[in-house]
């Protein structure tokens, strides 16, 4: 399996995390030239920006790890250029939330 793969897995996985206990995914993968925001997801009137790191084992630590400052600088920027695309009539929700999931995946399926 690729690194993209084992992302992609991860990513899916969140997602259907998410929608399980209730959010709505407005957005994935949301790209600008200021960086990427894996799922955008909305529950109870706060908008979640929300970065997912999938690891197979802890060889290279764990998933959270690799969320650096400079890694949520980007992430900010990539929110704020969501936000300035906000369609004209949607209510603004009250609260923005910068979020990670970490998955680790112990056994990979073949895909």
């Amino acid at each position: 399996m690729t690194n993209q793969q084992l992302g992609t897995l991860g990513e899916n996985t969140a997602a259907e995390y998410l929608t399980r206990k209730g959010y709505r995914i407005l957005c994935r993968n949301f790209r600008c030239r200021e960086g990427e925001i894996d799922i955008v997801a909305l529950k109870d009137d706060t908008l979640h920006f929300i970065e997912v790191k999938t690891r197979q084992g802890v060889l290279f630590g764990h998933p959270l790890e690799s969320v650096t400052k400079k890694k949520a600088a980007h992430m900010r920027a990539a929110a704020s250029r969501f936000l300035a695309q906000w369609p004209k009539g949607w209510k603004r929700p009250a609260q923005i939330r910068m979020d990670a999931i970490a998955i680790e995946i112990d056994h990979v399926p073949n895909i």
